[in-house]
C-alpha cells in the first residue's frame, strides 16, 4: 500500500476499501453536509432513520416521520439499488405563464401540485456507473470510476442539485430528477 493520502469518501482508516453500502451512506452524509442540511437530520440518518421535511408551509417547516406510503416507496427503491437518505414534501408549480405588467414580469401558474422527493444515492456506485458508461468494464479502474462518480455528485450538490425520485401527488406520476434545492432559514426546500 502506498503512502499517498486516500480520499476519505473511498477509503476507511485501515488498509481496505469501504464496502459499497457504507460508501453509499458516506456519500449521502457528504451530500447532506454539502447542501447544509440540519445536523439533526444528518444524525437521524446516521442512526438509521430517514426523516421527511414538510415544506408546504414556508412559515412553519418541520421534520416529520415517514408515512407508510413513504416506507413502501423507500423499500421499492432499496430493492432497485437506491438508498434514500431524506424525503422532501413540497409544491411544484406547473404551466408557467409570464406576463409583463407595468415594466415588471409577473408569473402565473396553471396549477400547484404537491410532490414528494426521495433524495437518494446508488447503493453500489460502481455498478451504477457501469449502467451509464459502457466503457467502464475494467475492474482495474474501479477506484477511479467510484471517485469520479462521488466527485460529480458532490459537485452537483455544490450547485444546488440532488438526485431524487419525485412522485406527484396529483396523478401519481414519478420520475428521477436532479432536483434543485436551496435553504430557507436553515431548512432544505425544493426550488425547481
Amino acid at each position: 500500500m502506498s503512502n499517498q493520502l486516500k480520499d476519505s469518501r473511498l477509503w476507511n482508516k485501515g488498509n481496505g476499501v469501504i464496502p459499497f453500502a457504507t460508501r453509499s451512506q458516506k456519500l449521502a452524509v457528504d451530500l447532506m453536509k454539502t447542501v447544509g442540511m440540519k445536523d439533526s437530520i444528518i444524525e437521524s440518518f446516521m442512526e438509521g432513520r430517514v426523516l421527511r421535511t414538510n415544506g408546504l408551509n414556508p412559515l412553519s417547516i418541520l421534520q416529520e416521520n415517514l408515512t407508510e406510503i413513504d416506507e413502501e416507496i423507500i423499500s421499492d427503491l432499496d430493492k432497485n439499488g437506491l438508498s434514500v437518505y431524506h424525503v422532501l414534501l413540497s409544491y411544484f408549480m406547473a404551466g408557467k405563464q409570464t406576463e409583463i405588467q407595468c415594466e415588471h414580469e409577473v408569473s402565473t401558474y396553471e396549477k400547484v401540485i404537491t410532490s414528494k422527493s426521495y433524495l437518494c444515492v446508488p447503493k453500489d456506485i460502481f455498478a451504477e456507473a457501469m449502467t451509464f458508461d459502457e466503457d467502464v468494464t475494467n475492474e482495474s479502474n474501479r477506484e477511479t470510476v467510484i471517485k469520479e462518480c462521488i466527485e460529480h455528485e458532490i459537485f452537483m450538490a455544490n450547485q444546488g442539485y440532488l438526485y431524487a425520485y419525485v412522485v406527484s401527488d396529483e396523478d401519481g406520476f414519478a420520475d428521477f430528477y436532479n432536483l434543485g434545492v436551496n435553504l430557507l432559514n436553515g431548512e432544505l426546500l425544493r426550488v425547481s
